[in-house]
This record gives structure tokens, sequence and C-alpha cells, in this order.
């Protein structure tokens, strides 16, 4: 049984979705809920390549949308980012608790 095949490539792409999940729910400090964030997409850019692997062979059609997917992961990473710095230098604090906040003016 080859080490590459789909069964191997969805558990990977599965484990990373899970591991990401579980950041998401279980940390409270917003840098950390983006990072798991990043790590859920990555596991779905790797589903997305093994399908398009194993489904098409040697089509582009999968790496063009992996290649959009990661520019949409960079535009969240990078709002994401300006909204964790917006919070830092109001409060002085980053946890998920705050993000509230945002809109509201401090006195």
């Amino acid at each position: 049984m080859p080490l590459f095949n789909l069964a191997n490539c969805l558990a990977l792409a599965l484990l990373l979705v899970l591991i990401g999940g579980f950041g998401v729910l279980r940390r409270r400090s917003l840098l950390l809920v983006l990072l798991s964030v990043e790590v859920m997409l990555n596991g779905v850019n790797i589903a997305l390549i093994a399908f398009n692997y194993f489904r098409w062979g040697q089509s582009e059609s999968g790496h063009y949308l992996y290649m959009l997917s990661i520019g949409v992961a960079a535009v969240e990473a990078a709002v994401g980012l300006s909204m964790v710095i917006v919070l830092f230098r109001n409060y002085r604090d980053i946890t998920r608790e705050r993000i509230s906040m945002l809109g509201e003016t401090r006195e």
C-alpha cells in the first residue's frame, strides 16, 4: 500500500482541521485563534490538492484554486492581525472577550 494515497491525504487533512477546530474552541488569545484558523485552512488546502491529484491527475485547476485559497488566507490574516493590533493598543489585552468592544468608545 503506497504511503501517498487519497485516504492518507484526507486523514491528514481531517487531522489538521480537527486540531485547528480544537484550537479555535479552546484558546482565548486572538493570535492563537488566528493561528488555529490558518491550520484549518491548510487542512482544507491539503484535501483540495489531494482530490485534484487523485481525481484529475496532472490538471492545474486545483493548483489555481489552492493559490486563491492562499490569497484569501493572507487577507484573513492581515485583517485579523489589524484587529489584534487595535485591541492591544486600546485595551492592552487580546483575549476573545474584548472583540465585542471594538465598536465601543473608551472613556
